[in-house]
């Protein structure tokens, strides 16, 4: 099976457990792309993905932005970045745009384990100086919608410990989005790994403690 309908499969079970879906039947999680490899720059469209339940397929050839799709989503849930990406290769290159900088933005639409709508907003910029590039966060935001009023509440990174906040409204821990859900395929082989280092990743993953 093609590492792309792993993560895919993966996903959508972690995205429409029952307890998530029950109190609201039309609801879409949706991620939004912009800026990211080989999705459209800020001065394009964004790229926006629904998905849908049982089940959620993405297709697509090769170099078509299937592992980006997933590599976007644990970005956006953790605020960790894809192997080898830093340095600006995770956005799209500003020389190819014929601009000094590219904006990029990925943005995630769910509800958490209370069954509350939130977004999450990631937002990060490349710029280029002759040769050299220089990648830079600029904002992360969690909004929370109120069901009873419908106002919306915004907190920044600069406030909250988002990287924490966002897997625990998602009811999934840390390491397992790290190490299962959305593993990248660079590092799918753990394993595989040392005894010792097996070890740890497994006690992460199921919270062991002595």
């Amino acid at each position: 099976m093609a590492r792309s309908l792993d993560s895919v499969l993966t996903w959508t079970f972690f995205c429409f457990r029952p307890e998530y879906t029950h109190h609201s039947i039309n609801f879409r999680p949706k991620l939004l792309i912009r800026g990211i490899r080989s999705f459209e720059s800020d001065s394009g469209e964004a790229a926006t993905i629904t998905f849908f339940s049982p089940l959620t397929l993405i297709t697509g050839h090769n170099g078509s932005g299937k592992t980006t799709i997933i590599e976007c989503l644990k970005y956006v849930t953790t605020g960790d970045l894809p192997p080898g990406s830093k340095g600006g290769a995770f956005v799209n290159d500003p020389k190819m745009s014929d601009s000094p900088m590219i904006k990029a933005q990925v943005r995630l639409r769910f509800k958490n384990v209370n069954n509350q709508t939130m977004s999450i907003v990631r937002s990060l910029s490349v710029t280029v100086k002759k040769n050299a590039y220089t990648q830079k966060t600029l904002e992360n935001v969690l909004a929370a919608m109120d069901p009873q009023t419908g106002e919306l509440a915004t907190i920044s990174a600069k406030c909250a410990e988002l990287d924490v906040d966002v897997p625990n409204h998602l009811g999934v821990s840390r390491a397992i989005l790290d190490n299962v859900i959305f593993c990248h395929q660079e590092e799918s082989n753990w394993p595989l790994s040392e005894p010792a280092n097996l070890k740890k990743k497994f006690d992460e993953i199921f919270a062991s403690t002595r």
